[in-house]
């Protein structure tokens, strides 16, 4: 089974962007140039058409040819060293490529099971937080009214002493007036 790339790899292995990439592509097609498809219509490329993508950016570049006449020649190269795989590749990797796929789609089921359970976990946490917060917010009001109310009992005991007034000690001999006098 081949390798596939897809235009981000094959771009940054041939060290240009992937604008430039896709043009190349483009012209390709328009010369009747066929790429397979994957996921989302985009293109996926194998080692021949990189290579073959490499020999119309050298056309250009060293040979100084137009894009049009490079992307010709390409094409018909490739036409004549491989005309008999083009028909069987693409049964070769479609049974591969449905298992992938496959594969692909249980992987995304798992992932959403998982995300599925962990948003449950995150809205249990939520509640247990809420119900901490909530039971620390009650017992601190406890603890205030307690306090509240001894300070409030403190008060009353205070008022309830009744306050004796102590008198002098010279108070003890002073006359009263209907005291009897030895005079």
């Amino acid at each position: 089974m081949e390798q596939a790339y897809f235009s981000s790899e094959v771009a940054k292995s041939l060290a240009v962007g992937a604008s430039t990439l896709r043009k190349y592509s483009l012209a390709l097609e328009a010369a009747g140039y066929h790429f397979d498809r994957g996921i989302n219509n985009s293109r996926v490329f194998y080692q021949k058409d990189i290579i073959t993508i490499q020999r119309v950016f050298k056309a250009v570049q060293e040979q100084n040819m137009s894009m049009d006449a490079a992307v010709e020649l390409a094409v018909k190269q490739q036409q004549e060293v491989v005309p008999t795989q083009v028909n069987e590749e693409p049964i070769a990797h479609s049974e591969p490529l449905s298992v992938k796929i496959a594969h692909l789609e249980e992987q995304q089921q798992t992932l959403i099971d998982v995300n599925k359970q962990l948003v449950k976990e995150l809205a249990q946490y939520q509640r247990w937080m809420q119900e901490k917060i909530e039971s620390m917010e009650h017992k601190n009001i406890e603890i205030r009214d307690r306090l509240l109310l001894t300070s409030m009992q403190n008060k009353q005991v205070k008022r309830d002493i009744p306050v004796y007034h102590l008198s002098s000690f010279f108070s003890l001999f002073k006359r009263k007036k209907n005291a009897a006098s030895f005079n």
